[in-house]
């Protein structure tokens, strides 16, 4: 008998998300990769949000809360819903940009049983969707450690439920930088998890309203205390040669060098990336 494929849960926290939300949901419903549920989160969206789900018409978009306190509280309410075996999740401004996106994750997670989480290149689009950077992830390989850089952007953040239930959830105590909780968590266990680096798979949005754009200071220090160690920008040079470290043992150096040939071709619209890859 063959084994049913893995369900992937994705959450989406929303709020007054329609300027944006047509372009990540068709991202969705572009993949080949069909069995996936959508938990949608909403903190009490006025500007046709909800309607405009329930226009779709799909029985794996589910609506699980209507009313939160806060983004990383929509975030625990929407995986506590979660029914799938690999979890992830995408804000409603950002895209996946490559219609084989969860192909390729799922493909990572059945060749390896004991993979908890998997990381994935990204790209920082314009607030209008251009892609302007690709950035490759890296897991800090021993004898360093995760010290809050690695370029692991939340779209291109993928873990198993077993992972999900070990971490416990996010502390709500965290507002800006929590994200960096549970990739510390994951980190601490380099060999757990592996980066699919062919090419760059989610994009995010850079705003200045956004949660990040608009908290900068907030953020940096709230991520310095969760990582345990001061974090700076630019990223001093000792990092820059862990991470080149990283990328040499994890056999990236090659990718290293493709994502700079990418970055070099652009801008260029998100949904036209894959020709500038070709």
């Amino acid at each position: 008998m063959v084994a049913e494929s893995p369900l992937v849960s994705i959450v989406m926290p929303t709020w007054n998300s329609m300027r944006y939300l047509d372009d990540c949901v068709q991202s969705l419903l572009n993949q080949t990769y069909s069995r996936f549920e959508l938990l949608i989160c909403d903190g009490g969206s006025t500007d046709g949000t909800l309607e405009y789900f329930a226009s779709l018409d799909d029985k794996r978009f589910r609506i699980v809360s209507r009313k939160d306190s806060g983004l990383v509280n929509s975030l625990n309410i929407g995986f506590s819903h979660a029914q799938g075996e690999i979890l992830c999740w995408l804000n409603s401004d950002d895209v996946y940009l490559n219609n084989s996106a969860l192909e390729l994750i799922v493909e990572q997670f059945q060749k390896r049983s004991e993979i908890a989480y998997v990381i994935t290149g990204n790209a920082m689009l314009s607030e209008s969707g251009d892609v302007v950077r690709c950035l490759l992830p890296w897991i800090p390989q021993p004898p360093f450690s995760y010290k809050g850089y690695s370029n692991v952007f939340t779209g291109g953040l993928f873990f198993s439920k077993s992972t999900w239930r070990q971490f416990g959830g996010f502390s709500e105590k965290n507002r800006f930088a929590f994200e960096y909780e549970l990739i510390a968590h994951l980190f601490a266990n380099p060999k757990a998890g592996v980066c699919c680096h062919s090419s760059p798979i989610a994009g995010f949005r850079l705003r200045e309203d956004s949660v990040s754009g608009a908290n900068a200071k907030a953020l940096l220090d709230e991520r310095s205390k969760l990582v345990g160690a001061k974090i700076k920008e630019p990223t001093p040079v000792l990092h820059q040669l862990i991470r080149l470290y990283s990328y040499f043992r994890m056999g990236l150096l090659a990718s290293l060098i493709s994502y700079r040939k990418i970055n070099k071709r652009l801008p260029v619209k998100h949904q036209n990336l894959n020709d500038v890859i070709k």
